[in-house]
C-alpha cells in the first residue's frame, strides 16, 4: 500500500463546521463543499504523520487560514483522511467520516481539489508527482479490496509555495474513470462492474507527492500546507453524511464560495 505509517494518526484543531457553496455550471447545478479552516474547522482531519502536531494557523493560508503539519520524515509525504472503517482500533481518535470519504456515487462526486504548499523540502526526486489515491477496505479495516489512483504530471523541482491541484473523479461513470489507474487489492486490475461499488464506499482519501510503483528516499524533515479541500458533486443528495458523535461537534452548515487564492506562483 502507497500510504506506509505516515497516515495512521492526527489530531483534532477547533470544532467541526461545514463550509459550503454552489455554482453553476454549462451542464447544469453543482455544490461544492470546501474546507477553508478560517472558521478554526476541521471537518475531514487530513493529515499526514504520526507524532506530529498539526495545526491550524490563522494567517498564510491561500488565502486566510490553513492547516499545516511538519516535523516529519516520510518518503512519500501524504495528506489524508481517514474513514472510522479503517483498521479499528488503531488511533481511532483521529478518524471521522465525512463527506471526504463515504458513498461517492449516491453523492455524486465530479472532482477533488486542493491547495498545497511545501513549506519545507525534505528530500525531493525528478519522479515525484501529486496523486490522488482512494481506498476501499474488507470488512475487517485491514486488508485492501480496491484501491484507485489518479496521478498529475510529474514535478521536478519541488512545488515550493501555494499550489492549485484538481482531479478528477465522475463517480457516476459507468466505466472507469479516464485517467484512473482501478485494481483491486492483490494489485490485478479491477473492472468497470467493480468501480461503482467501490465508489459506493470510500473508506481512505489521500493527496501525495509521489507516483504509485516508484521508491523514495526518506531524508530530512518536511512541513507542508493544505488549504481549501474542495469536493464537488452534483446537485440531489445531500452533502453531509451522519455525523460523528464528538463533545466538540458544533452543527450547522455557512453557504460559501470558494474564495479567491493567491496568484498562483512558479515553482522553483
Amino acid at each position: 500500500m502507497a500510504l506506509g505509517a505516515a497516515v495512521l494518526g492526527a489530531g483534532n484543531n477547533g470544532s467541526k463546521v461545514i463550509d459550503s457553496g454552489s455554482t453553476e455550471s454549462g451542464s447544469g447545478a453543482t455544490n461544492a463543499f470546501i474546507e477553508t479552516y478560517d472558521d478554526g474547522t476541521d471537518v475531514g482531519l487530513w493529515h499526514c504523520s504520526v507524532g506530529a502536531p498539526r495545526m491550524i494557523e490563522a494567517t498564510g493560508g491561500n488565502p486566510g487560514a490553513y492547516l499545516q503539519q511538519g516535523g516529519f520524515s516520510s518518503s512519500i509525504p501524504t495528506w489524508a483522511s481517514i474513514s472510522t472503517r479503517f483498521q479499528p482500533g488503531v488511533s481511532d481518535p483521529y478518524k471521522i467520516d465525512s463527506i471526504y470519504t463515504g458513498d461517492w456515487t449516491s453523492l455524486g462526486v465530479t472532482s477533488v481539489t486542493v491547495d498545497l504548499n511545501v513549506i519545507q523540502v525534505a528530500t525531493w526526486a525528478t519522479d515525484r508527482a501529486v496523486t490522488l489515491e482512494l481506498l476501499q477496505m474488507d470488512e475487517t479495516g485491514f486488508n485492501v479490496n480496491y484501491d484507485a489512483t489518479y496521478t498529475l504530471p510529474d514535478l521536478p523541482d519541488p512545488p515550493v509555495g501555494w499550489q492549485t491541484y484538481s482531479f478528477p473523479v465522475n463517480a457516476n461513470s459507468p466505466t472507469i474513470p479516464e485517467g484512473w489507474v482501478f485494481t483491486r487489492g492483490d494489485g490485478t486490475p479491477g473492472t468497470d462492474a467493480e468501480c461503482s461499488p467501490f465508489l459506493h464506499r470510500i473508506d481512505l482519501n489521500s493527496i501525495g507527492f509521489y507516483k504509485p510503483g516508484f521508491a523514495y528516499p526518506s531524508l530530512g524533515t518536511w512541513i507542508l500546507g493544505t488549504d481549501n479541500v474542495e469536493i464537488d458533486f452534483q446537485t440531489g443528495p445531500t452533502p453531509t453524511p451522519s455525523p460523528t458523535p464528538s463533545p466538540t461537534a458544533t452543527p450547522g452548515v455557512t453557504p460559501r464560495p470558494r474564495p479567491t487564492p493567491y496568484p498562483r506562483p512558479t515553482p522553483r
